[in-house]
């Protein structure tokens, strides 16, 4: 009753706030916004935003909140001057704050609808009103996986897994997995059921293999809403039976060295375990059983040749096997590499005429692997193909070959056959062979013959113009050498001083039982010019490389002085030398002669002041100036080390005075000028001038008293 008599209270204080507005024509208006739709877990707290703004500013009398769903609408919460009325289902567990905001505690499903916010101004006449909506989350229960296989799966079934999730607002997507893989193949559409809330999702593996066995199937179910429902999973993971799939490993490998050990291991895979597992060796269509049990090594200490071939492995577990890949079987062929042993004799030795031809000797090995054959002859290290055959035989194939067997890195068997060549005499070389000899000087033809048995005579020829031989014998010019070889001899013609009379054809011819062959030798003088040209070329070459030499020292020599002086360790001529070795940039070193063109007299001009520390002149210039103008100086006084007077004493510190307008220096005998202390200044090192101040130099005018001769008795200086 209370509540009716408030709304009845209400409608007519609006009524009279219409009224007044009518009566004072005021312009109002208030204006209220609504935060964002709202989603809230069931039985969480909510809060529903609404603000307002009134112009011109005025107090709010009345804040209402209401609801409406597709089924019912009702009246929530009124705020009036202050005071809330809580309506329904709401009393307790709704309000108003934060200005006009709705906060629902408890959200029930039924509270899932649109809210409406109202705010009255009633002094003003003005209202204004803004909706939100609340969706109300349902947390789904933990999916389920049901299996159509109660107990293990066996490889070859179908098998089918079911994913169901109940009681979700809204209804969860439910995605499977293979791990953290993915599913699609044989995943199922889903199947809703929105009043029950319950959706279901099939996964088929048709068939089961055993692969599947073990592997973790997982359901996820998502209802979409991560920041307030969490995404909740179920798994599955497959227990399949399958009979044992077997594979062998062999230790080191399967080609094993006789004498070593042997390990073959059964590999297994299969559920439940196998039962029973035995090892065969199999030969053809039969087997023996080698070893029975749970063992999966069979061990073979130091196999032999004799253990070659091929061993199975069985495995069984009590799973009937629906395929040969799962029959529990598993084979290897197990090869045994021995050492090759030369299987071949030989009748010995072979005895073959010369120019005939050998039959094959085949030589013939047992090993594993298959040996390689081959023939080597000793000593030449020739080496043959397996059989040995020759169509014609020489005497280079006489001796002995050996058939070598190798193998991998096992010690290599071999046998030696013997090769007997016999026959005729063979002399080696082409005939005629031409030979050249230097007039008196000994010539020596050799004619090597290869023959078994030995030539039991050798003889030797001369042709004349008719081709008639005579025979030459050890005398004379002639004389005749022979040495016994391995498979023959060496007979050696030897003429002394050779002479034109002893050119010719000559003719080597040896015999042994089985017969004779001859060899034809051209000999001639060397001519006269071939051998002035050898000489002449001989001394021509001599030349040029003893030129080439000279010209590459000089080069090298060049060179040397050049990256002397580029690093200051030799002076260039003229230049004048300071105390470090360097060059004084100041200095002007060059002084010109000119002579008159009547008398011939010198006319030397020279500055009237050396801009210098000290000075070098060219020798000409300083041998004839220092002895005229003895009294001037060019610098400080020279070193007087290594120098001596003339009386053989030796000079100490001799000073250069300072210009002076006194008489010259008399002129000597020997044609230089001797000074005060008697020094003949032509024969000054100037070489030994230390660096020295600058003074003033001598007034050219002073100069042109030099007669002609004076100067060129000069040019005999040693300074030149």
């Amino acid at each position: 009753m209370a509540g009716r008599a408030f709304m009845q209270l209400s409608a007519v204080l609006a009524f009279l706030a219409s009224f007044l507005v009518l009566l004072v024509d005021i312009e109002a208006a208030v204006t209220v916004s609504v935060g964002p739709a709202q989603t809230v877990l069931k039985e969480n707290t909510v809060v529903l935003q609404c603000t307002y703004s009134v112009t011109p500013a005025a107090q709010v009398d009345i804040i209402t909140w209401s609801f409406t769903s597709s089924t019912e609408s009702r009246e929530v919460v009124t705020m009036l001057a202050n005071t809330q009325s809580v309506f329904g289902t709401y009393e307790n567990r709704a309000s108003i704050t934060e200005q006009a905001s709705l906060r629902i505690e408890n959200v029930g499903e039924n509270d899932e609808g649109t809210y409406r916010c109202t705010v009255k101004v009633l002094s003003q006449g003005s209202a204004d009103t803004k909706s939100v909506d609340l969706t109300v989350l349902v947390a789904a229960s933990a999916p389920t996986i049901v299996s159509t296989v109660n107990s293990a799966a066996r490889a070859g079934d179908d098998l089918t897994l079911t994913c169901r999730s109940d009681g979700g607002k809204p209804l969860p997507t439910l995605t499977w997995f293979n791990g953290t893989q993915p599913m699609d193949a044989g995943v199922g559409e889903p199947t809703t059921n929105e009043a029950a809330r319950q959706v279901i999702r099939d996964l088929s593996l048709s068939p089961v293999t055993r692969f599947d066995d073990q592997a973790n199937f997982v359901c996820k179910a998502d209802q979409g809403y991560p920041d307030q429902l969490d995404v909740q999973t179920a798994e599955q993971v497959l227990d399949v039976q399958y009979p044992p799939v077997a594979s062998i490993s062999s230790n080191p490998n399967s080609s094993v060295k006789e004498t070593n050990t042997l390990t073959l291991t059964c590999v297994v895979q299969s559920n439940p375990d196998p039962s029973q597992i035995r090892w065969l060796k199999v030969s053809g269509d039969s087997a023996d059983v080698l070893q029975t049990g749970l063992t999966t090594t069979y061990v073979i200490p130091k196999i032999n040749r004799s253990q070659n071939g091929t061993y199975r492995c069985e495995a069984s577990n009590g799973v009937i096997p629906r395929d040969r890949e799962s029959d529990g079987q598993a084979t290897v062929n197990i090869d045994v590499y021995y050492a090759p042993k030369i299987s071949s004799s030989f009748v010995q030795p072979f005895e073959v005429n010369f120019g005939s031809s050998l039959p094959a000797v085949t030589c013939e090995a047992e090993g594993n692997p298959t040996p390689n054959l081959q023939w080597v002859q000793v000593g030449s290290g020739r080496t043959f193909n397996n059989p040995l055959s020759f169509a014609t035989m020489t005497y280079a194939e006489d001796g002995t070959f050996t058939c070598v067997a190798a193998a991998l890195d096992f010690p290599k068997d071999t046998v030696n056959v013997t090769v007997n060549v016999i026959g005729r005499p063979d002399i080696i070389g082409d005939s005629p062979a031409a030979r050249e000899f230097m007039e008196g000087k000994t010539a020596q033809i050799v004619c090597e013959i290869q023959a078994k048995p030995r030539p039991s005579r050798v003889e030797w020829f001369l042709l004349d113009s008719s081709d008639n031989r005579a025979i030459i014998t050890t005398g004379g010019p002639y004389r005749i050498l022979q040495e016994n070889l391995p498979k023959g001899m060496k007979s050696i013609l030897q003429i002394n001083s050779m002479k034109p009379e002893h050119s010719g054809r000559y003719v080597c011819k040896a015999t042994n039982t089985y017969g004779e062959d001859e060899q034809y030798f051209d000999v001639t003088l060397q001519a006269e010019d071939v051998v002035t040209t050898a000489r002449g070329s001989d001394t021509t070459l001599v030349i040029i490389i003893v030129v080439v030499v000279l010209l590459l020292l000089l080069l090298l020599v060049g060179i040397g002085l050049m990256l002397a002086h580029k690093r200051g360790l030799l002076p260039c001529k003229g230049e004048p030398e300071t105390g470090k070795g360097g060059r004084d940039e100041n200095v002007t070193n060059e002084f010109s002669i000119e002579m008159a063109d009547k008398d011939k007299s010198p006319t030397a001009p020279l500055p009237s002041r050396v801009e210098s520390s000290q000075y070098i002149p060219t020798p000409l210039v300083a041998a004839s100036y220092e002895a005229r103008l003895s009294g001037a100086s060019f610098g400080e006084p020279r070193s007087p080390v290594g120098q001596d007077k003339p009386d053989g004493k030796k000079v100490n510190s001799p000073a250069f005075p300072e210009p002076t307008t006194e008489e010259p220096p008399v002129q000597t005998s020997q044609g230089g000028y001797r000074d005060e202390d008697g020094l003949n200044n032509a024969e000054l090192d100037l070489s030994s001038r230390k660096p020295a101040s600058r003074r003033p130099i001598v007034d050219p005018k002073d100069t042109m008293d030099m007669d002609y001769p004076t100067l060129r008795q000069q040019t005999t200086s040693p300074y030149v």
